[in-house]
């Protein structure tokens, strides 16, 4: 057995799952090396020792698998959601990078990017909510005033997206430093450049109101309650009951009808349905 070494940035884990097609070995961080036991004194290669079109000349004749669409605008594609969940804070964040790579060099990028196995719809939705985050973030985030010409936010963050929230709002305050207090550090951004800073320096500054609260405020303020669906309520409820159901003085067999061509037609929502039968009639 050989570990195939990458380092932590897209190319190199592109890299590495291309090696462990072509010699059916083991890719991993060169970081968790030590975490490996046994299996950490075996034979290494370094990933980063090769180019990603030479090894997929190897992969072709090798393997008979064409991933000559890495050098496209789909290989741009794969780079932007590992980017994506290298960011996103999870224990098996390397073992649904590396299986979704190898399933994208087996079955084909469209495979992986459209997200048709299990685990290239988890690797998908992990892209999507680490930005999500960012933009949810970048939208709304409250600072308080710090010492030396700084503003000092701490805002709730549940991956790594710190760096890119103060990239996105530093431009507002050009000659301002923006601190962002994390629970174990604090990185500061001046002028293009981020930087870590002292901790306790900006801590008692992130605390000037009930910030944890503000945030909860807002998040909650992000989801609409459950829309009324009229149509989805006619598909799962029996015609016989459509009579018994009202909504703004009519039953649904009335939106039903041809007569009725109203906007109001996607409003309703099957729990109210269903709590307005229970009250009138007994189902068995």
């Amino acid at each position: 057995m050989t570990l195939i070494l990458c380092s932590r940035t897209p190319a190199s884990i592109i890299k590495a799952a291309l090696l462990a097609q072509i010699l059916s070995d083991l890719p991993c961080f060169r970081s968790d090396q030590q975490e490996l036991g046994l299996f950490m004194h075996t034979d290494a290669i370094d990933a980063d020792n090769y180019k990603i079109p030479e090894l997929v000349g190897q992969l072709r004749q090798n393997c008979g698998l064409d991933a000559a669409w890495l050098t496209a605008a789909s290989g741009k594609t794969l780079i932007h959601h590992i980017a994506g969940n290298m960011r996103y804070q999870a224990s098996d964040r390397s073992v649904v990078i590396f299986a979704a790579v190898e399933q994208a060099l087996r079955y084909g990028h469209a495979y992986c990017l459209g997200g048709i196995g299990s685990i290239s719809r988890i690797f998908i939705a992990r892209t999507r909510a680490v930005w999500h985050e960012v933009h949810r973030m970048s939208a709304f985030i409250r600072f308080q005033p710090g010492p030396n010409n700084t503003l000092v936010t701490s805002p709730k963050l549940f991956h790594d997206t710190a760096d890119i929230i103060l990239r996105n709002i530093s431009a507002k305050y050009p000659n301002t430093g923006l601190v962002m207090v994390l629970p174990e550090k604090a990185i500061k951004i001046y002028r293009g450049d981020i930087i870590s800073v002292s901790l306790n320096e900006y801590k008692a500054y992130s605390h000037g109101d009930n910030f944890q609260k503000a945030w909860e405020t807002y998040y909650s303020s992000q989801y609409i309650a459950t829309r009324k669906n009229i149509a989805l309520a006619q598909r799962f409820l029996p015609k016989k009951y459509w009579l018994f159901v009202n909504c703004w003085g009519k039953s649904i067999k009335y939106y039903g009808s041809r007569e009725h061509d109203s906007p109001a037609f996607s409003l309703l929502a099957v729990s109210d349905i269903q709590n307005s039968i229970s009250k009138t009639i007994k189902i068995p």
